[in-house]
Parts: C-alpha cells; structure tokens; sequence
C-alpha cells in the first residue's frame, strides 16, 4: 500500500526542473546533432562539379603553356637564322673604290621581286631545327629562309634594302605576314 501512495504523488519542484533540463538538454543535442551530421548528396556532386571545372581550366592553361614554350623556341631559332643571313648581306661589299668607280658584290644586286614569295634561286636556303642550312637532305628541312634586295634608287644604286625571312617548311604560297621572323635593314654604299 506504501508503493502505490508513493506512486500517486506528485514529483517535487526540485526533481521535475531536474527533468525538464535534462529534456531540454536532449533537444539541444539533437538538433546539434541534425546540423553537423555530414554533407548532403547533392552538396557532394555541386563541389565535385567545381573541383571538376576548375582542374579542367588549370589543364588547359598547362597545355597553352606548353604550346607558348615550344613555339617560343621555333621563333627564336627562326629569328636567329634572319638575323645571320641579315649580317651576312650586310657585310658584304657595297662601296667606293680608290678611283671612284662603285663597288657591288654579287649576292648585293637586285633580287626578282616574287624572292620572299617563292623559293628564287640565289634567294633562299633551307634550314634545320636548330637553324644550320640543309644541303641536300629535304627530310631534315624544318625552315624556309628567302632574302631579297631591293635597290632604292634603280639608276646608280647608293643604297639598298635587305629583308630576310624566315618561314616553317614547307613554304610554298606563304607571304611575309605567315613568317616565323622577318628582319629588314638598308645597306648604304660607304667610301
């Protein structure tokens, strides 16, 4: 009989704040919980698809990289072999003699007028990859050099413009525009 008054009577003030916190404290835990539980489906695809995205720009810019690298070499070997045939020509003799008579060395006289546009005979040379020029071998041939001369004035000629272009083999059709290098210069007859 003592067990069931006991179970009849109310809890005290103290024991049912004591429950009420440790309710209030599993609902806390709960909804702490529910919020760091992990990431959802479709949070997962959204960041793959970012991830995905931004690898493939940074591929892209790596393959453009290496592109810029390989053809920064070909212009510079390209630029070397205008700039030495450029000198060649330019050393050549263009002058005075003791008596005043005019001095021209061959390879200085006016070149036909298609020679940088076409392979011209005496006007051009073919190079390999590293710029040295190909006699005989065309499987080794990696550039067109074509040159011309122009004279400025074409009765007594004082001066003369040299140009030098180089394009990637096969040159055929191709313009000064499509060269990998073109350099350009005049030559004045000196005393």
């Amino acid at each position: 009989m003592f067990a069931q008054t006991q179970a009849l009577k109310p809890p005290s003030p103290l024991r049912l704040s004591r429950l009420r916190k440790r309710s209030q404290l599993r609902s806390g835990q709960a909804q702490a919980l529910g919020n760091i539980s992990g990431f959802t489906l479709l949070e997962t695809l959204v960041a793959t698809g970012i991830l995905v995205t931004a690898l493939a720009g940074v591929a892209q810019l790596f393959v453009l990289t290496l592109r810029t690298i390989r053809d920064s070499g070909s212009h510079g070997v390209a630029l070397v072999a205008a700039q030495a045939k450029l000198e060649t020509l330019r050393s050549l003799e263009l002058a005075y003699g003791p008596s005043g008579e005019r001095l021209t060395d061959p390879a200085l006289e006016a070149s036909p007028s298609q020679s940088l546009l076409e392979d011209t005979a005496d006007y051009v040379d073919a190079l390999d990859a590293t710029g040295a020029v190909v006699v005989e071998d065309e499987a080794e041939t990696a550039f067109t050099r074509r040159w011309a001369i122009t004279p400025i004035d074409h009765d007594e000629p004082q001066a003369a413009v040299i140009e030098v272009c180089v394009f990637r083999s096969p040159a055929d059709g191709l313009t000064p525009v499509a060269a990998e290098a073109c350099l350009a210069t005049i030559r004045s007859r000196q005393p």
